[in-house]
């Protein structure tokens, strides 16, 4: 039976994806051994379904279309920062306002669990990931790589969330190739 890598996004505006690209230049010149996600591919992960049958992607659909009903709303991008807190950084993050997209994400949770999707017991932290490290060419100087880009991100740059996607993954050897597969767009009036 055939199945897809898929996940449920969220994806910024392009332009503040390039403004963040830009903006972080100091740090992917402090950072070798870091494979940087291009500003195309940057993006907020709501949650990761991972591989997923063919059957299945309807019901992934019907959970996220119960979302409509929830208001646009803003995020803002609040700081940069590494996975782990502690040795060697493995994921290079910049973190976003997290408490609307902690709603969101249980509101997802909720609905996929009346499709029967089984619940996801890893913890949520709202972030886009830019950057990560090669296993066998991890930086050695976790704290200073993370640190330097700080002072780069615009005060109170971010931008509104007014859809959720459903997003294939496909794994090549140059990185991940992303496919929309379903929308939803937050139109409703509950805040």
């Amino acid at each position: 039976m055939k199945s897809f890598r898929l996940f449920f996004a969220l994806w910024p505006p392009e332009e503040l994806r390039g403004r963040l690209w830009d903006a972080l230049a100091p740090l992917r010149a402090a950072g070798p051994g870091v494979r940087w996600v291009p500003p195309e591919r940057l993006h907020i992960t709501l949650r990761f379904m991972g591989d997923t049958s063919a059957g299945a992607v309807l019901r992934l659909r019907g959970a996220a279309d119960v979302l409509a009903a929830e208001a646009p709303f803003r995020v803002n991008l609040t700081r940069t920062g590494v996975f782990p807190r502690r040795g060697p950084p493995r994921v290079y993050w910049v973190g976003v306002t997290p408490a609307p997209l902690l709603r969101l994400r249980r509101l997802l949770d909720g609905a996929l669990a009346r499709e029967g999707v089984a619940p996801d017991t890893r913890s949520f932290t709202p972030h886009l990931t830019v950057g990560r490290t090669r296993p066998h060419r991890r930086p050695a100087e976790r704290g200073r790589h993370a640190d330097r880009s700080i002072g780069c991100l615009p005060a109170g740059d971010g931008f509104t969330v007014n859809a959720l996607h459903l997003v294939r993954s496909e794994l090549f050897p140059a990185g991940p190739r992303y496919a929309n597969i379903h929308r939803v767009e937050l139109s409703g009036q509950r805040e």
